[in-house]
C-alpha cells in the first residue's frame, strides 16, 4: 500500500511539474478572443483567416482566433480605426487583419487612398506568404520592359490601386520613363489573362505566391513559388511565353518607400519552376498579420509562438500557406511598423531576427 501511495505521489508530482508546458491554462492565462477579419470567401485573405482559427484551436491556445468574413479591406480598416479605444477598454475584442507590408506607410501617414482613414498606430505582427511578379509576352521581338512603349499592357482594375497604378507608375514612369507611352488595359487578373491569350495584349503581368528569404542587401531570394490561377492558365495554354524580368536596379530606382509602395527585388533562380531557364529578377512583396500598437504584448507573443510552432499546420490547411517564411518576423516591414512585442517575443522565444531586417 505504501509502495502504491508513493508511486501515485510520484506520478502526481511529475504531472504538476510538466503540466504548464502543455496546458496554456496552467500558465494562468484567461482565454481571450481576437477577431481576425478578412475579405470574402474565395480570396487568399479568407483562407488565412480560416486557417488561423483552426490552427489556434489545434494548438489549444488561450488566444481564441475568431475568423470573420467582411465585404472588403476598407471595411476592416474603418472598423479597426473606429473601435481602437473600445478594444483597449475591453468593450469589443481586439481585431487584426491579414494585409500587406506594402501599404503600411500609406495607412500610417494617411496617404491617398487612406487620407480619410489614417491609422498611425498600425503595426505588423507576423509574416505571411510573399507575392512575386514579372511580365510575359508572346512577341519574341519584345526583349525587355523597355520595349513596351506604345504597346498594350494588362494591369489591375483602377479601383485596385495597390496592384495597379501605385505598383505600375514608379516602375514604368520613374525607372523606365515610359508609363505615359504605354496603352494600359486595366482589366484585372482574369480579364488580362483572357485578353492576353486572345492576342489583345502585347504583355501582361505574371503573378505568383512565393516563399521569400531575406538577404542582408535588402533583396529577397524566392525559395519556392506557384502561379496564381490566371497565370497558371497562361503558362499551361500551350502558347510560347517569353519572360520579361523586372531588373533589380529598376526596382531600386523606382520605389522610394517615403513616397511609394514597399516592394523589393526578388531573385528567382534558374529551375525554381520548369519554365525558369535562367536567373531572373522580379518585384517581391510580403504579406503580414496587421494589428494596432495597443494589442497587448502577451497576445502578440502567443500569436508569434503559434504562428511559428504550428506553421506546418497552416500548410496542411491550404497549400498556399506553405509559403509562410521560416521566420515569424514580418519581413520587409520597416522596423518602425513592427510591433515592439513581436521583437520582444522573438528574443524571449529564441527566434533570431533575420539579417537585414
Amino acid at each position: 500500500m505504501k509502495r502504491l501511495t508513493f508511486a501515485m505521489a510520484l506520478i502526481l508530482g511529475l504531472l504538476l511539474v510538466f503540466q504548464p508546458s502543455f496546458t496554456p491554462a496552467a500558465a494562468g492565462k484567461k482565454p481571450v478572443d481576437v477577431v481576425l477579419m478578412t475579405t470574402p470567401f474565395g480570396t487568399n485573405m479568407y483562407n488565412v483567416g480560416a486557417a488561423y482559427e483552426q490552427v489556434f484551436k489545434k494548438a489549444d491556445s488561450w488566444v481564441h482566433i475568431k475568423h470573420q468574413e467582411t465585404p472588403g479591406a476598407m471595411y476592416i480598416y474603418k472598423y479597426i480605426i473606429k473601435n481602437r479605444k473600445k478594444m483597449q477598454t475591453g468593450e469589443v475584442p481586439y481585431t487584426v487583419m491579414a494585409g500587406g507590408v506594402g501599404n503600411l506607410d500609406y495607412l500610417a501617414q494617411g496617404r491617398w487612398p487612406f487620407e480619410k482613414l489614417p491609422w498611425p498606430t498600425v503595426r505588423a505582427i507576423v509574416s505571411h506568404e510573399g507575392l512575386v511578379g514579372f511580365y510575359g509576352t508572346q512577341d519574341p521581338g519584345i526583349k525587355s520592359l523597355k520595349d513596351l512603349a506604345g504597346k498594350r499592357v494588362g494591369t489591375f482594375q483602377r479601383a485596385r490601386v495597390f496592384l495597379g497604378v501605385l505598383l505600375d507608375k514608379p516602375l514604368f514612369g520613374k525607372a523606365l520613363g515610359i508609363y505615359d507611352k504605354i496603352k494600359w488595359a486595366p482589366l484585372g487578373a482574369i480579364g488580362c489573362k483572357d485578353a492576353f491569350l486572345n492576342g489583345k495584349l502585347d504583355a501582361t503581368r505574371l503573378s505568383f505566391g512565393a516563399k521569400l528569404e531575406p538577404s542582408e542587401n535588402g533583396t529577397f531570394l524566392v525559395q519556392i513559388m506557384a502561379p496564381s490561377p490566371p497565370t497558371m492558365e497562361i503558362l499551361s495554354s500551350g502558347k510560347k511565353i517569353y519572360l520579361l524580368p523586372v531588373e533589380k536596379e529598376w526596382i531600386q530606382k523606382a520605389y522610394d518607400f517615403s513616397k511609394n509602395i514597399i516592394t523589393f527585388p526578388g531573385l528567382i533562380k534558374k529551375g525554381t519552376l520548369k519554365f525558369i531557364h535562367r536567373d531572373i529578377w522580379a518585384r517581391a512583396g510580403s504579406m503580414c498579420l496587421q494589428g494596432d500598437a495597443s494589442l497587448p504584448d502577451d497576445i502578440v507573443k502567443e500569436i508569434v509562438r503559434v504562428r511559428q510552432q504550428y506553421r506546418k499546420e497552416f500548410a496542411r490547411y491550404h497549400a498556399a500557406l506553405a509559403f509562410f517564411p521560416d521566420t515569424p518576423y514580418p519581413i520587409g516591414s520597416p522596423r518602425k511598423y513592427v510591433h515592439p512585442a513581436t521583437i520582444k517575443a522573438m528574443q524571449e522565444l529564441g527566434y533570431p531576427i533575420p539579417q537585414g531586417q
